[in-house]
């Protein structure tokens, strides 16, 4: 097996970086400000958890998160790791569960905020992003649009992911049938968020602004 030390760095360091680190500087803005234009928001987010694609696809954060996670999974999928020509089959196997083990860790991550306890969110545009990394971009393309298409009738974070899921794994054996194992890997990722916060008992919250900002 042959590793890419050039590319393989990269690839954790965009899959890794935690998203609340994307968030510095939030305290540059007023208090008083952000309490007084917040708090319309919390009532409404308290009663309702489905995800809005209009607000959604207004944060910047969420673009970034699905371009690193598509770029990373690429990478790790694609770039990182090679089997040298004539080497023996049996590499294939430990190859794709190290690719496996990466990704993993990578939505355990995004996956987990530590504010004033250990809490659970969808990291949605992150496994979005992961889908083009291993089932093909046109199935990607499909299955988000999809989701995205009946995300009205979604009422959580975790009932999206599962749709998701399921998207993934219908248009992936469409399209993509000879890449089974990835398109079942794209899957079971999706599924993460929800069995970390099922094994936890917490939430399956979305992602929001942080909560030191929503609780002001």
């Amino acid at each position: 097996m042959i590793v890419n030390y050039w590319i393989l760095p990269l690839a954790l360091l965009l899959l890794w970086f935690p998203r609340q680190w994307l968030r510095l500087g939030i305290k540059v803005t007023g208090r008083s400000t952000s309490r007084n234009l917040r708090k319309p928001e919390v009532e409404r987010d308290a009663q309702d958890a489905s995800l809005k694609l209009k607000e959604e696809f207004s944060k910047v954060r969420n673009w970034v998160d699905l371009a690193r996670a598509a770029t990373g999974a690429l990478a790790v999928n694609y770039a990182s790791f090679s089997l040298e020509p004539g080497s023996d089959k049996i590499w294939a196997n430990p190859l794709f569960a190290l690719k496996c083990s990466l990704l993993i860790v990578a939505v355990v991550i995004q996956s987990s905020r530590f504010i004033s306890r250990l809490q659970f969110s969808a990291p949605i545009f992150f496994i979005l992003g992961l889908s083009f990394g291993l089932i093909g971009e046109k199935a990607a393309l499909f299955a988000c649009v999809s989701v995205w298409t009946v995300s009205l009738a979604i009422p959580s974070p975790a009932t999206f992911l599962l749709v998701f899921a399921g998207l993934e794994l219908g248009f992936g054996l469409l399209l993509s049938r000879d890449d089974l194992p990835y398109i079942l890997l794209a899957v079971g990722l999706a599924f993460i968020p929800m069995l970390l916060s099922g094994m936890m008992r917490r939430d399956l919250v979305k992602l929001k602004t942080p909560s030191r900002v929503r609780r002001a």
